[in-house]
């Protein structure tokens, strides 16, 4: 909780600063707002650990294998990224970019899927005799 208040006060002052800012330089304020999605994602990077932790402990518990677990995790992973990259280009103005961003991220995060999707579509063969 106490992080979240850190970020969302980093973003309410950096979106006050970019709008002063922009009015005479859009440029430095692109760059500024760049710099605190920096800070934000950088203080957030910070709780990985112990989420991966927790994570690897989930899995040791459920006996289920890297292969089911790790598409979930770059599934979420592309889906933060993807998210993060279209703000930014939707901040610079780039609206067409930042939608295909998005459906690549999307895209991805499908091809990511797929060998949890085949998993699942053995384990329904098999349960159906096929």
């Amino acid at each position: 909780m106490e992080t979240m208040v850190k970020v969302a006060a980093l973003g309410a002052v950096t979106a006050v600063l970019c709008l002063v800012v922009r009015e005479r330089e859009k440029t430095l304020g692109l760059l500024l707002s760049l710099a605190g999605c920096a800070i934000a994602l950088l203080t957030a990077l910070q709780l990985l650990s112990p989420i991966f932790s927790v994570a690897e402990q989930l899995r040791a518990l459920s006996g289920l294998s890297t292969a089911v677990t790790a598409p979930l995790f770059k599934v979420t992973a592309i889906g933060i990224l993807s998210r993060v990259a279209a703000g930014v280009c939707g901040d610079a103005g780039e609206k067409a970019l930042e939608r295909a961003v998005e459906l690549s991220g999307s895209i991805l995060a499908l091809y990511a899927a797929l060998p949890l999707v085949s998993a699942v579509l053995e384990l329904l063969e098999d349960m159906l005799g096929g």
